[in-house]
């Protein structure tokens, strides 16, 4: 089958720079050698060809920029090997489109701050990048400046899993025109935006997209077996540290941090998990259920061994037949 000619757009851009891209697969072959040039041939029939239709409807003068700067990130793309990967695509298809004004005007710094905060997210388990690239796809069209898109992408992986960016995300969301702040955090329409971020703030478990879950309840479950993919050797050990936990397995350590949004592993030290606590006594464990004060909550567990550590405003629960951590909000 003749596959689709390239649009007049791109063409023109490839004949007039036709010396540089060539150099730029050049030097890819030779600091990759068999690296494979048909991944060339469809960044420019799929994500480029498409992205130069766009740019030349909108700014034509600037579009020979954009495309050599996207040209580079596709190679770069390429030779890590995460030119395919679906989250990669969706940056390609739904996302870009979204904030190509930007792109437009700043090709590199824009392109950067995406394809770098793609390949920050992609490793980190638990983060769910369908619904980051949904949203920035969704919102991105209403940031006026470079900083305004990076905030609104800090704050999307904030609510999508990243839960160690809570800190920071909180502080960017207040400088976000408010409504894009109430639309990126789920917001009702009509929100007092200033106000929930104020309770996000003091609520870790509170979620504006559901506001009505409170109480004791099971949130996450964090780990697994090695042998089958998960970051745990043996069954792990958990005690309090700060707003957060430290982790013990076969005296290799971690630090947990989680809210309403998500939970993610860090790397740890036997320093901090020789500081870290068993917690307050508020919660006590009758077989596999959970108490606190009037509220309980059954787990899915055996009672042998079961221990429970309680934190501010969290509880970890490990068993000596589990290699999952399993986390629940006080409140």
């Amino acid at each position: 089958m003749t596959p689709e000619p390239l649009s007049s757009a791109l063409a023109r851009v490839l004949q007039a720079g036709r010396g540089q891209f060539n150099a730029r697969v050049s030097e890819a072959c030779r600091m990759q050698p068999g690296f494979d040039v048909g991944i060339v041939k469809a960044l420019l029939r799929g994500p480029l060809d498409r992205l130069a239709a766009q740019a030349e409807a909108l700014a034509p003068e600037r579009m020979d920029g954009l495309l050599f700067a996207a040209f580079d990130v596709g190679l770069n793309l390429a030779l890590r090997g995460k030119h395919d990967h679906p989250f990669i695509q969706a940056l390609w298809r739904d996302v870009l489109p979204a904030c190509l004004p930007l792109a437009l005007r700043q090709p590199c710094e824009t392109l950067g701050a995406l394809f770098n905060a793609a390949l920050y997210l992609l490793p980190i388990n638990g983060v769910r990048t369908n619904r980051w690239a949904q949203d920035m796809g969704r919102l991105a069209s209403q940031c006026a400046d470079l900083t305004s898109l990076k905030q609104l992408g800090q704050v999307l992986a904030w609510r999508h899993g990243v839960a160690h960016f809570r800190t920071s995300a909180l502080e960017v969301a207040r400088r976000l025109a408010p409504e894009l702040a109430t639309q990126a955090l789920a917001c009702a329409p009509g929100t007092d935006v200033a106000a929930t971020l104020t309770h996000l703030e003091n609520h870790p478990w509170f979620d504006p997209e559901r506001p009505a879950e409170r109480g004791l309840r099971a949130t996450h479950a964090i780990g697994g077996f090695t042998g089958f993919g998960g970051p745990f050797p043996c069954p792990p050990e958990v005690r309090v540290h700060g707003e957060g936990f430290v982790v013990n397995s076969a005296d290799r350590y971690w630090y947990l941090c989680a809210d309403a949004f998500g939970a993610v592993l860090h790397a740890g030290s036997l320093d901090e998990f020789a500081a870290g606590t068993t917690g307050s006594g508020a919660l006590s464990l009758d077989g596999n259920v959970l108490r606190l004060g009037e509220e309980h909550c059954a787990l899915d567990l055996p009672p042998a061994g079961l221990r429970a550590v309680c934190g501010p405003a969290t509880a970890a629960v490990h068993s000596p037949y589990s290699h999952f951590i399993r986390l629940l909000a006080l409140s």
